[in-house]
């Protein structure tokens, strides 16, 4: 893993009325601005699976729709981003992690994008600025602690 460089001339992916957004600040990003970068750049993002777990008490039922669970979509892929060194966050499907969990499904599809690839997203001016120094002090811990403490590359959800 390497250290992070802020993008000079970063431009916040403000959303406009009907763009769907997750997060708060600073760490929001616009995930129908990330949805339409992902169906043009295809190639450049790795499609894989994440692991469905077990819920935890009253983790599907926070902040979800209930109604949109049943309609929820398990063939499209869920979104997740590398949010440090060890650590992987789904920013979007949680309504297709619910409805899998409640049938039983053990795994869905995702696009993985990485800390270069989902920091393009967010809505503020100051997060790419403050995304680096929390990546890069993440790093610096990984580093200081040479026994393996988190797991790359996999995720559960």
């Amino acid at each position: 893993m390497k250290k992070l460089k802020e993008i000079s001339d970063f431009s916040p992916c403000k959303p406009v009325i009907g763009d769907e957004v997750l997060g708060g600040y600073p760490f929001k990003w616009n995930i129908t601005k990330i949805s339409t970068w992902i169906n043009e750049h295809l190639s450049e993002v790795e499609l894989s699976t994440v692991q469905v777990n077990p819920p935890s008490p009253g983790a599907d039922s926070e902040n979800l729709d209930e109604e949109f669970i049943p309609k929820a979509d398990l063939t499209r892929p869920v979104i997740i981003v590398r949010m440090r060194p060890e650590f992987f966050r789904l920013i979007d499907g949680n309504h297709r992690v619910a409805k899998a969990r409640r049938l039983g499904v053990k795994e869905l599809p995702a696009y993985y994008l990485t800390e270069l690839q989902h920091r393009q997203f967010f809505t503020f001016k100051e997060a790419d600025r403050m995304y680096v120094d929390y990546w890069n002090d993440k790093l610096k811990m990984l580093e200081k602690d040479s026994r393996q403490w988190g797991v790359v590359g996999s995720l559960r959800v």
